[in-house]
């Protein structure tokens, strides 16, 4: 039985792997609530954004997200 050993290549890859993948997920959420926010599907909006690459597809709904609706403050009397 061989004993295998932890090198530092792999570990800093597997580490860059998994700063993206947090990353990726931070920035699917943010998407999916702002166009929920929005009044928009959230799921067809992060799928779109994911699909079309993560980067490119995040600017584009910054470019091309609609623009929020002001909400009315309820107030009691």
């Amino acid at each position: 039985m061989e004993l295998t050993t932890i090198d530092i290549p792999n570990l800093i890859f597997m580490a860059i792997i998994g700063v993206y993948m947090l990353l990726l997920a931070f920035i699917l959420t943010w998407v999916y609530n702002d166009a929920e926010q929005r009044g928009l599907n959230g799921w067809v909006i992060t799928g779109l954004t994911f699909f079309s690459g993560t980067v490119f597809g995040t600017l584009a709904w910054l470019l091309l997200r609609p623009k929020m609706k002001p909400q009315p403050i309820p107030v009691r009397s």
